[in-house]
């Protein structure tokens, strides 16, 4: 449930590292409880911790966030669509049967439901993964002229990260390299090219495509 808060918060809009406050409060347990938990799930490498900022999720979070919301929000289409359950009422029984679904039977029920791309909510219904085939995530400028990638993380101060996030450099967003030289890269986004310096550059972990 950890792992689905800093999920939500991100599908929600936010950037940066997601409030030990604002997850407790989602979660209604102590602010202690909750550092606690965080700390033991940043161990497993699912949560990046930075004190007095908040935690966002490591690429192997994001992997299980992705998987128990794509369960979830099956079961909640289908009892919405063939059980006639309302929106919220479907999601909240969804929750009960995410912890007991395999990814295999998740497969076939998104198969019989038609592969939506939403639940009931208009939540977006993370697609099928295969983490053992994904490659690793590696530094935005150890890529080269012409390369794809995706956005995994960013790990930079908040004014730098504000200023991404207006161009469009965004945990999820897609990229190709342009250019690269002394000055740093030339990236092309949906919304344009921009460049970035070596240093911010370092700060940004991306998945080739």
């Amino acid at each position: 449930m950890y792992l689905i808060t800093v999920a939500r918060a991100v599908e929600d809009g936010r950037t940066g590292p997601v409030p030990m406050t604002a997850i407790a409060a989602d979660l209604d347990v102590s602010v202690a409880s909750a550092n606690e938990m965080v700390r033991k799930l940043a161990g497993r490498d699912l949560l990046s911790y930075e004190p007095y900022r908040g935690v966002e999720l490591t690429a192997a979070g994001n992997h299980v966030a992705d998987r128990v919301l794509r369960i979830r929000r099956l079961w909640a289409t289908f009892l919405a669509e063939h059980l006639g359950f309302g929106p919220s009422d479907a999601d909240e029984q969804a929750c009960q049967l995410e912890h007991v679904t395999t990814e295999a039977a998740a497969d076939r029920l998104a198969g019989f439901l038609g592969d939506p791309e939403a639940g009931p909510l208009g939540r977006p219904i993370p697609r099928s993964t295969a983490p053992t085939t994904r490659p690793p995530s590696i530094r935005l400028a150890d890529l080269g002229v012409g390369d794809d990638a995706e956005v995994v993380s960013i790990a930079c101060p908040d004014r730098a990260r504000e200023f991404l996030a207006k161009e469009g450099v965004v945990p999820g967003a897609h990229l190709s390299i342009a250019g690269v030289g002394a000055s740093g890269l030339l990236v092309d986004l949906e919304g344009g090219p921009v460049h970035l310096n070596q240093e911010l550059a370092d700060t940004i972990e991306v998945r080739r495509h």
